[in-house]
């Protein structure tokens, strides 16, 4: 099956935008995390990190097996089945759709630091981004990713660069950093769940990898890149506040990172902070926005949504499925409720867990059923990484599931139900239009790719 996705991506862009779809505008977030383990989230962020290395590798291993836009969806639609693949494509979409207007509020909180701004404004500054976004991804994917590279390693030394002058501006210390736990083990514990919500980014790169101008085998580097520079960052963030203010003062204040560079005279940084706090959150709303019109590009090639989803405009972009993108973000940025950072943690973590469980499944029965299949990255001990990652992902679906309230089912129930129309809708083509409609599955044996 033939494509018109260009290659343009090298390692450097492919980790720049994986690593930017993790990292957002944490000096806004970071008080949730205090607020669950205090300065103890680092711990659990490296905790969170440590446990999803087996399914780090085992996207590398199914990346490099099917370098195909659409990801996750097609890799489960070949191990389970085209309707379970259609269930992960949705679950998929809802992880990058949810975050987007999240972080146009993250960029409009940042402009706050700088000139107060109205809950109404925010919104109009953030429905503003979206638009604006919605042009830039229909240009050609090369000048995003420059454009990304930029950004994203500007942001990682500034970043770096801010924790490092907290930490050494004679007002911090360990004294104030106690506890290091104040909800005990249970906030630990809770935290090392719902802070997966801060890694999904690294499940992007399957998204792009059709793109991709590098061996599949080094597609791994892309992977652990993204995921180390994700730790880096929010670990040295939540170590160089925590070590001048408390948990008391971070969960009254509204951007965390900018005020403590105040306290500590250094009004300067705190607005190269946000400056570039906000130049992140659009290398994140880039990443989600590119990989969510990909999931949709990927489905229609699988005859699972409309087929107007994989026509694309003269510079390699899919322009329906980048406007269906947009109005969906645009969707929740205006008509989202106040409580829709609150939710977005807990069905984050809830639709992750389901989507990296289906891939695990999918991992283990493929080594099963289609041992031929090539595959340049291959890991060792795949079995039992398989069934770690499994436990993994029950622990996280269990965790997530328990903490979210009733304003958080009736969303994800809402968003399940458009699911199953669009289900049904897709069934009845099948039977309407069975030329154009009928179930394709992407796999090595149907597709010619370069797969190095």
């Amino acid at each position: 099956m033939a494509n018109g996705l260009r290659k343009e991506l090298k390692l450097s862009s492919m980790i720049a935008m994986a690593a930017g779809g993790m990292i957002a505008a944490w000096m806004v977030e970071i008080k949730y995390w205090f607020e669950l383990s205090g300065v103890g989230s680092v711990l659990s962020l490296l905790t969170c990190a440590i446990l999803l290395l087996p399914l780090c590798f085992i996207y590398s291993e199914m990346t490099s097996m099917m370098p195909y836009a659409g990801g996750q969806n097609i890799w489960v639609t070949n191990a389970l089945g085209w309707n379970i693949g259609f269930g992960a494509c949705w679950l998929v979409m809802l992880l990058y759709v949810m975050a987007m207007p999240t972080v146009a509020y993250g960029i409009a909180s940042m402009i706050g630091y700088l000139t107060p701004i109205t809950a109404l404004q925010t919104k109009v500054v953030a429905a503003i981004i979206l638009v604006i976004w919605f042009f830039l991804t229909n240009k050609e994917l090369k000048v995003l990713a420059k454009l990304q590279n930029i950004l994203f390693w500007s942001t990682l030394a500034v970043s770096l660069a801010a924790s490092v002058i907290f930490i050494f501006s004679g007002q911090w210390s360990f004294e104030t950093m106690q506890p290091i736990f104040p909800n005990g083990f249970n906030g630990y514990t809770a935290a090392v769940a719902l802070l997966i919500m801060k890694f999904v980014g690294f499940d992007l790169i399957p998204q792009l990898s059709e793109e991709a101008n590098f061996p599949k085998k080094n597609l791994w580097k892309a992977f652990l890149g993204a995921l180390g520079c994700t730790v880096l960052i929010y670990g040295m963030a939540v170590i160089g506040v925590g070590g001048i203010v408390d948990n008391e003062w971070i969960a009254q204040t509204d951007i965390v990172d900018p005020r403590v560079a105040d306290i500590i005279g250094m009004h300067w940084l705190g607005v190269v902070i946000v400056v570039m706090g906000a130049l992140t959150c659009i290398t994140t709303l880039s990443s989600f926005w590119l990989s969510a019109s990909r999931i949709l590009y990927g489905a229609s090639q699988q005859h699972q949504m409309t087929p107007r989803f994989s026509k694309l405009n003269k510079n390699g972009q899919p322009q329906v499925a980048n406007i269906v993108v947009g109005i969906l973000s645009i969707y929740f940025t205006i008509f989202a409720p106040d409580a829709w950072v609150n939710y977005i943690y807990t069905i984050y973590g809830l639709a992750a867990g389901l989507v990296y469980l289906l891939v695990a499944i999918s991992f283990l029965k493929l080594r099963s059923s289609h041992p031929e299949w090539p595959r340049p990255y291959k890991i060792k001990a795949g079995t039992l990484l398989g069934i770690l990652a499994i436990a993994f992902c029950v622990w996280v679906i269990y965790s997530s599931a328990i903490a979210m309230d009733m304003g958080a089912w009736i969303v994800l129930i809402i968003y399940a139900v458009l699911g199953i129309l669009l289900w049904i809708y897709a069934k009845h083509m099948q039977k309407k239009d069975p030329v154009n409609w009928a179930p394709v599955e992407l796999s090595p044996d149907t597709v010619k790719a370069d797969i190095e």
